[in-house]
């Protein structure tokens, strides 16, 4: 890997020299304005957001704590509303916001110096680390493109097509796989075909909707069986404690509709919504065709390398339950550093390490608001809220539970969601004298719907990695997919397909 300059003080004095003195005076005059600002009102211009998320925060904290919160609970709850404007808006650059969170839980008490750190430090952390790191193995060696071929081989090359073909992919891979797994198979995938189509700044279109694709495919997927991620296992878990048994096959009849009806709507809005600067691929098949007959057969090394993300994938459908999904990654990345697969200097250079530190902070939110009481009670307030507008039982109670957990598991991990409103919504459903398996499997189904925040699940914060796509971007294509898989979870499932079957 060559060394590039990021900055080159020669080009910006040869650009000054020839500009005119009027573009040397604006160009001045707008440097000095970001180094030392002109006026209150160009910062405050500038800091809007930031403004906002803090008087916000501080308002919140300065409150008497209500009925029910502790007073650690009110100061999560502050935080976790400065954490959702700067991400909504990109106040200041996100990784600084993750490190805004550990401060501030020191700061206002809610951990000691060294147990903020700590809280910082979580299997899916690590586990993001390792996929990162896993995607610039592959790709340093090509494999990614040989699986982007045969990808394109099995759906065609034109762009739909392909869309259609990713989404499925990743949406039935990550019903038996893990989510995980899937978005580690493409995500190399979906960065060849941006990169052979002439890379983000040519086709940026392209680029976010193949990063969105795989995304929102392991989203819609990963509730189709029991396997597809802990949140499903953890509600069997919650179901079995009421004496509610339901196996592998009946989880999948009451859910793959939702996935199956999905794909297509989700390959359809995003196609629309991000229209590809790119209609067909067939010159992409040949680039990557003859690249690969240029480059020979796998090298010893190639293959080394593509056996050990195997195995890395088999551990993590075999194995993550016992070692956790993180470990496994890192300990296929040793590996690899053993075998001088792949030198440590590379993965650092490679890596993104915002993307890390951003997830980590999340996590760390996650865990002080499951701790301090804040998340029940934000999910007691909105069941006293459907109460008051007499939302109390059946399909009603179904919607409103199901809402909330998708409100709830957008600004936290799905594992901790589930954890944190799944006893309670089973309980109010208990006492309503509603189906608890209907609402449970919809609270677990509503807990994937992590369309809107980057920090919601880490697909988001794995594709959005390779810097294609910015924070309103998920707002933008998630927030109609939001609406219409709640609309579906109500009105195809719960009002349709769940009284077919008789569990109502």
């Amino acid at each position: 890997m060559g060394k590039r300059k990021i900055f080159n003080l020669d080009d910006y004095r040869k650009r000054d020299a020839v500009a005119g003195p009027d573009q040397q005076g604006k160009r001045r005059g707008k440097l000095s304005f970001y180094v030392f600002p002109g006026s209150i009102r160009g910062l405050l211009k500038e800091r809007k957001w930031l403004l906002l998320a803090l008087l916000v925060m501080a308002l919140i904290c300065l409150l008497p704590a209500p009925r029910g919160l502790t007073v650690e609970g009110k100061y999560a709850l502050g935080l976790w509303v400065f954490v959702i404007i700067c991400f909504l808006t990109e106040a200041i650059p996100l990784p600084a916001t993750a490190i805004i969170i550990g401060c501030y839980q020191v700061f206002t008490g809610l951990a000691g110096f060294r147990d903020a750190p700590r809280a910082f430090m979580d299997d899916a952390v690590i586990f993001i680390m390792g996929v990162l790191m896993m995607g610039a193995m592959l790709m340093k060696y090509n494999i990614h493109n040989r699986v982007a071929l045969f990808v394109l081989k099995l759906c065609g090359t034109r762009i739909e097509r392909v869309i259609l073909g990713i989404v499925a992919f990743c949406a039935f891979s990550a019903g038996f796989i893990t989510e995980h797994a899937a978005v580690m198979i493409m995500l190399p995938i979906g960065v060849g075909i941006v990169s052979l189509s002439g890379g983000y700044k040519k086709v940026p279109n392209l680029a976010k909707l193949v990063m969105l694709s795989i995304a929102y495919g392991v989203m819609i997927g990963s509730v189709a069986a029991p396997s597809g991620g802990a949140r499903n296992a953890l509600m069997l878990g919650l179901l079995s404690s009421l004496n509610i048994n339901i196996g592998y096959g009946q989880w999948m009849l009451m859910v793959m509709p939702f996935t199956l009806v999905m794909i297509p709507v989700v390959s359809y809005w995003l196609l629309n919504l991000f229209t590809p600067e790119v209609k067909d691929l067939s010159g992409i098949v040949q680039a990557i065709r003859e690249e690969m007959e240029a480059s020979g057969p796998l090298t010893v090394q190639a293959r080394l390398a593509l056996a050990i993300f195997l195995a890395v994938v088999v551990g993590w459908i075999f194995a993550s339950h016992r070692y956790g999904v993180g470990t496994i990654a890192m300990t296929g990345i040793l590996l690899a550093v053993v075998l001088h697969l792949v030198d440590w200097s590379y993965l650092q250079q490679k890596t993104q390490w915002g993307v890390v530190l951003l997830y980590a902070g999340a996590i760390s939110m996650g865990k002080t608001l499951i701790s301090t009481g804040a998340a029940s009670w934000l999910a007691g307030q909105f069941l006293h809220l459907a109460e008051v507008a007499e939302v109390s039982q059946g399909l009603s109670l179904l919607a409103v539970t199901a809402t909330v957990t998708a409100l709830v598991t957008n600004t936290m991990a799905d594992g901790p969601t589930v954890a944190a409103l799944g006893p309670i919504f089973l309980k109010v459903a208990e006492l309503s004298r509603t189906s608890p398996l209907v609402i449970g499997v919809s609270t677990s189904l509503a807990s994937a719907f992590s369309y809107l925040l980057i920090i919601a699940t880490p697909a988001n914060a794995i594709v959005y990695g390779p810097g294609y796509l910015e924070a309103r971007d998920f707002l933008k294509a998630g927030g109609v997919l939001f609406l219409v898989s709640l609309l579906l979870t109500v009105a195809l499932l719960g009002n349709f397909w769940w009284r077919i079957l008789g569990l109502w």
